[in-house]
């Protein structure tokens, strides 16, 4: 059984940058288990990446150390031609404004990044289950209320990424 996790910005910006100790603890754990964080392309973006570069990571992204060794990982671009995709983004952009009363076009593109790179590695096959590393709560629930709705129940875990959560991580949240 293939477990898939993908992280938002926040969880990085959360870590507070490689020389603290909530960087190296998560950093750790991913290594002992072997497993990566997948990030979509906007949140790349969002980290400071330049998406036209040839390699990653481009010169600008604060956690080259993660690239480098593996454990965070660009996500292939999403298929907005999928049908799965558009249609899951774009109900998580309707969720998230819902959630937050705030109007559609002001939600993040990496918030529903988050919730479409879950649905296209489930649909492709890449993934029997995605875990949601994320702190933002509205994205998480839409990815926990969404995805089961288009035939993935059971196969989508959203974890809040909290201080707490980072302080205390081990290799066991990956096992």
């Amino acid at each position: 059984m293939t477990t898939v996790y993908i992280a938002d910005t926040g969880v990085f910006v959360r870590c507070g940058g490689p020389d603290k100790d909530k960087f190296q603890r998560l950093r750790r754990a991913l290594r002992q288990t072997g497993v990566s964080l997948r990030i979509p392309q906007r949140v790349y973006e969002e980290l400071g990446g330049d998406p036209a570069a040839d390699a990653y990571p481009s010169g600008n992204i604060p956690y080259p150390d993660g690239f480098e060794e593996g454990w965070i990982v660009v996500a292939d671009d999403l298929d907005y031609a999928n049908p799965l995709v558009s249609t899951v983004m774009d109900e998580a952009r309707r969720f998230i404004a819902n959630e937050t009363d705030r109007d559609q076009d002001s939600i993040e593109k990496a918030d529903t990044a988050l919730v479409g790179l879950a649905a296209q590695l489930l649909d492709t096959g890449r993934a029997d289950d995605v875990v949601l590393l994320t702190t933002d709560k509205p994205a998480g629930r839409a990815a926990e209320t969404l995805l089961p709705k288009h035939g993935f129940s059971g196969r989508i875990e959203f974890r809040y990424v909290s201080v707490n959560y980072l302080e205390t991580i081990t290799a066991d949240e990956f096992q």
